[in-house]
């Protein structure tokens, strides 16, 4: 597969030069001009490396730069800055704080190649970024995670477990499997993005298992809605027999056929409000400590451990906080139905072009009415009507 090369320039004449020559190494490219232009388009295209100007039409190309550095779901990008030789001196300091390479424009062809290659290797070590979800992992988490307790700021770190997952991909295999991951990413990502600060976190341990730094006073409710949209959105993986009898039948841990409900949700919740954190240990030992209590627990929740310190010993309290009407399964689970369930369910996509449609949806960032009238799947009467039926079901 062709790497992705995202060239955000404004002239005109460096824009033809650099384009044939970087399709002349067999990279796809796309183009943008502006920082706005630049922002969205990483979205759409998903690139393997920026090639951004620093002087873009409406902004500074090393505070675009700084930006998506900034942003855990595209820190990994690695970037490289054209720059004039002129600024180099004078703009240092911000080539060394956010980005990963730059070179003198125009550029030499051979050097361009090789520093095109060398970022993206360095990328790829260096980020170690979960090769699904595009999270970053566990050396990652680590880094920041240290960082963090260093600081001794407020902290809130969320440990994320998806319940009975294994079960669901011994049974319906490990292509739905991984497509249930890649949502379960999107709704943790989106959720820290919408409920959480600037400058939270999200990164993929690794199979069902997830991470998130936020503040203590947005913890509670970030977990709820993840929970909220996890039970809403889930259970339309399994097969219209499965979700409505709310298990499958398949064998347990110790080979025999029993009838597995269908996958939850559990968080826990550590932070340093009433105690010192001092080390990655120490908190993984806390967070070990919920997610043990947590397993006792029925249905999707968040369990929210609070230390307090009391002449010099460390007094426990656990804090349980369960979603309100623990959602039934029944055909509708929610009020508001995903809008792919009802295409679905009006014969207009088959569930193969549905899940093309929404690993399509997630990596762009676009609407997923957008993506499938883009594919040619439906038109837009189609997605009018279906949200329609969407607001009138959640009337209801």
């Amino acid at each position: 597969m062709a790497m992705k090369i995202l060239l955000a320039e404004k002239d005109e004449s460096l824009i033809e030069i650099l384009h044939m020559l970087l399709k002349s190494f067999k990279y796809e490219v796309a183009i943008s001009r502006s920082a706005d232009d630049t922002l969205s388009t990483i979205k759409e295209v998903s690139p393997d490396l920026i090639l951004i100007d620093t002087n873009l039409s409406d902004a500074d190309g090393l505070e675009v730069s700084k930006a998506i550095k900034e942003d855990f779901l595209t820190a990994y990008i690695p970037i490289i800055v054209l720059i004039d030789r002129r600024q180099v001196r004078r703009d240092l300091l911000e080539i060394e704080q956010g980005i990963d390479d730059y070179i003198i424009k125009p550029p030499d062809p051979i050097d361009l190649q090789i520093r095109i290659e060398m970022a993206v290797r360095r990328a790829t070590h260096q980020f170690f970024a979960n090769a699904l979800t595009r999270l970053p992992g566990n050396r990652t988490i680590e880094i920041v995670l240290k960082k963090v307790i260093q600081s001794n700021d407020q902290f809130s770190f969320g440990y994320v477990d998806v319940d009975r997952f294994k079960y669901f991909n011994d049974h319906y295999g490990y292509l739905k499997g991984d497509v249930v991951i890649i949502q379960t990413s999107q709704i943790i990502s989106r959720i820290v993005k919408e409920y959480g600060n600037k400058t939270d976190f999200v990164g993929h341990v690794g199979g069902d298992d997830f991470v998130f730094i936020t503040t203590p006073d947005k913890e509670e409710v970030i977990a709820k809605e993840i929970i909220k949209e996890f039970d809403r959105l889930i259970p339309y993986h399994y097969s219209k027999e499965d979700r409505l009898r709310g298990y499958v039948e398949t064998k347990d841990r110790q080979g025999k056929l029993s009838k597995i409900p269908l996958m939850d949700i559990s968080i826990a919740l550590v932070n340093n409000v009433n105690v010192k954190i001092n080390s990655l240990v120490e908190l993984s030992e806390i967070a070990s400590e919920i997610k043990g209590h947590l397993k006792t627990i029925a249905g999707s929740k968040f369990l929210k451990n609070r230390r307090v310190e009391n002449k010099g010993k460390t007094i426990r309290k656990k804090d349980a906080d369960k979603t309100k009407g623990q959602i039934k399964r029944t055909e509708k689970p929610h009020p508001k139905r995903p809008l792919g369930q009802l295409l679905l369910e009006a014969n207009l996509i088959n569930e193969e072009t549905l899940e093309e449609a929404l690993v399509r949806h997630w990596r762009s960032g676009q609407n997923l009415g957008q993506t499938l009238v883009r594919m040619g799947l439906v038109d837009q009467d189609d997605i009018l009507n279906m949200l329609k039926l969407q607001e009138d079901n959640a009337k209801c």
